[in-house]
């Protein structure tokens, strides 16, 4: 009889143990994440998906300037979020596209790529010259102005600009050795001999290359390399070596503003004129 009951005890023992099994079993196939696949019919085989990889799909396609589309725009046509986003990066850290086949430029964007892309890319020409006419006298005179590019021409070249003579064409070019280049017309406004009126009338017939502008790295420079920039103070100077001697190696400008090192205000003034690399 006592060993009946113990059989009893051990089978009941061991259906526990089987539902409670069962039961894991069942809720880990149930609630278990599921990652995402695409059903291939023509090979019948199931192939997982990686949304930051594949390329976004093109319903409708469209021609998108580089330098001014969003992240959507190049995820429109064709190009993956990982490639859309270093696109912007490049922008972003005053890289510029002036042809087509710039984009090839970005290491992630290959050659096939580039060729399934290239029909949807449109870079309107920025050095077109420009007609102005001027009356004098009663007499319309046609002139025709180039348009500049303010980070590599000479003074030759500016003073074909209205209201620049030699000496305001002297005074942006030392101006432009001093800070390394532009990045926006509007700091032309610093300069004591132009004011805002003649920065005005010449905005039309100037482009900002900032891929030309001079950049100081942040990483292998001195202290006093880095402070005589003309946009970094003294302090902000103080700021990035006191951060450089925490990591040793900055990784990239922006850490400056994630690890709040910088305010955006600060960081804004001078993004353009540093490098880590």
């Amino acid at each position: 009889m006592k060993h009946t009951n113990q059989s009893w005890i051990r089978l009941s023992k061991n259906l526990s143990t089987l539902i409670v099994v069962t039961l894991l079993a069942t809720f880990f196939f149930v609630y278990k994440p599921q990652k995402k696949h695409n059903y291939n019919e023509q090979t019948d085989t199931i192939v997982q998906l990686n949304s930051d990889t594949l390329p976004h799909i093109v319903k409708q396609p469209k021609h998108i300037n580089p330098n001014t589309a969003t992240l959507e725009d190049f995820l429109e046509i064709g190009l993956t979020r990982i490639q859309a986003s270093n696109c912007i990066n490049y922008r972003n850290n005053g890289g510029h596209f002036y042809k087509k086949d710039d984009l090839k430029k970005i290491y992630s964007i290959s050659d096939e790529d580039y060729a399934r892309i290239e029909p949807f890319i449109t870079i309107p020409k920025t050095n077109k010259p420009v007609e102005i006419k001027t009356t004098n006298d009663k007499k319309t005179v046609t002139k025709t102005i180039n348009i500049v590019n303010i980070n590599v021409c000479d003074t030759a070249e500016l003073m074909q600009l209205p209201k620049i003579g030699s000496f305001r064409a002297r005074k942006i070019i030392e101006r432009r050795e001093r800070l390394g280049g532009f990045y926006s017309v509007e700091q032309l406004c610093d300069i004591k001999s132009l004011d805002s009126s003649v920065v005005a009338e010449i905005r039309a017939y100037i482009i900002i290359d900032t891929a030309a502008i001079r950049k100081i790295n942040i990483n292998t420079a001195s202290f006093k390399e880095i402070v005589a920039h003309p946009l970094i103070s003294y302090e902000l100077t103080k700021k990035i070596m006191q951060y450089k001697s925490i990591v040793k190696n900055i990784s990239n400008p922006d850490e400056l503003l994630i690890n709040n090192i910088l305010e955006r205000e600060e960081y804004e003034k001078i993004k353009f004129y540093i490098k880590t690399f």
